[in-house]
Order: structure tokens, then C-alpha cells, then sequence
């Protein structure tokens, strides 16, 4: 379904995206609440802001999880690439998958992974329904991308064959309440529900971090 928001509510929501929206993102129609993101440069402006750095801490995030050079990432609702990039130095013998539904965003990112000599980040247009992600991957990543998703137990049911036999599932979305970023505070979804769908879809919470001030992580692994 494409909605039509208002500027203020749009850009409330865009701040927060990374893209899924990027994504970041990942607003999507059928499957996805979907939001255009055709200028790619004008929404590069926004998903890459450096004020969004102050609460969106993503070296933190990637310390936190603990990223290996060798690894094999796949960010769901990548957007411009504000996590992928910093994923991809960071494993530098791996391969670092960056997945929109916007051609876009992926023209966008690819283009920029060729600018910046990122050898290892191919961004791939995947669909609603399937990110189609090229291979299994050690960690698969959503930031600010979950809430977008309607058929939430189906689509991560489906992303368990993408993961290799120890991989991790990582859900990085917004509290509830009411913040200076991210969206309206009826769109998010408790961390509570998030664990209950995702124990439907076949997974298990292994982790949390509280490191963010608007943002929960949660960590899962196939059940």
C-alpha cells in the first residue's frame, strides 16, 4: 500500500531509516509499507547525516556484535549503504550483501561501493517477499527495517535457509515512546513482539543490548 505522508511525518520517518528504510527502507507495498526513494542523492542527504551518528552509534553496533573479518553479511533494507559500508571494512575477507526492493538505492550503493573501492559490497534488489539474498550468509541485519514488514513470521521463516549453520539473525529497531527520531511512536513494535514472532518463525533470542538510546538490538539464532 503507498501512502501519501505529509513532509513532517515523512521526514520524521526517513531520519530514522538508514534505509529500509533503506529501507531502509524497506517500506514496501504488498508485503512492505512502501515509500518511494527514487532520488537516491536527495535521500543519500538524509540516511547519511552525521548528526544521525550521535544516536545511531554504528561503530558501537558493529563492535558490539562482534563482526569478523571473514564474515558474510547480509543488511536488509540498506538503503545508501550507512551500515554496509562500515560493515564491508570492518570484514574485509568477507562479503557484505546490501538488499532494497528500490533499483534506485541498489544502483546508488553498487555506484558507490565502485567510488570507494569496497570490493567487498554488492547491494542486490530483492522483493517484498524475498530479499533474495546470493548466498549464506554468517549474520543477516535489519536496522530500522523490521516495523516496515507485514507478513513478519512468513518473510523471517524464509530467511532461516539463508544463514549459515551458526549464523545470527540481528533486529535493531526503534522503543516505544516518543523520540526526537524514528517514527510514530503507534507504528514501532515491542521488543516483546518482535522475540514472539520471530520464536514463531523459528528462531531464538540469544542476545540483547541496550547501548542505544532509541534503538533495542536483539540477536536470534535458528531454532
Amino acid at each position: 500500500m503507498k501512502k501519501i505522508l505529509s513532509v513532517i511525518t515523512l521526514f520524521s520517518l526517513i531520519t530514522s531509516l538508514t534505509s529500509c528504510a533503506h529501507k531502509k527502507h524497506h517500506s514496501h507495498s504488498g508485503h512492505h509499507k512502501h515509500h518511494r526513494f527514487q532520488d537516491a542523492k536527495k535521500w543519500a542527504k538524509v540516511f547519511e547525516r552525521k548528526d544521525r551518528d550521535k544516536w545511531q552509534k554504528p561503530d558501537l553496533v558493529i563492535k558490539t556484535l562482534g563482526v569478523k573479518r571473514s564474515d558474510h553479511i547480509a543488511d536488509i533494507g540498506s538503503a545508501t549503504g550507512y551500515f554496509p559500508t562500515r560493515l564491508a571494512k570492518v570484514a574485509k575477507k568477507g562479503m557484505v550483501y546490501g538488499i532494497d526492493i528500490e533499483p534506485t538505492l541498489v544502483q546508488f550503493l553498487n555506484e558507490r561501493a565502485q567510488k570507494e573501492n569496497i570490493d567487498n559490497l554488492i547491494s542486490v534488489l530483492g522483493t517484498p517477499s524475498n530479499p533474495l539474498i546470493p548466498k549464506p550468509v554468517d549474520m543477516i541485519l535489519t536496522v530500522d527495517t523490521y516495523h516496515h514488514i507485514s507478513q513478519r513470521v512468513a518473510y523471517f521463516g524464509n530467511l532461516k535457509k539463508s544463514l549459515k549453520k551458526k549464523g545470527r539473525l540481528v533486529i535493531i529497531d526503534f522503543k516505544k515512546g516518543d523520540f526526537p527520531v524514528g517514527p510514530r511512536d503507534k507504528m514501532k513494535i515491542p521488543q516483546v513482539q518482535v522475540i514472539e514472532e520471530l520464536k514463531e518463525a523459528g528462531f531464538s533470542l540469544k542476545e540483547s543490548h541496550d547501548i542505544l538510546p532509541y534503538q533495542f538490538i536483539l540477536v536470534f539464532s535458528a531454532s
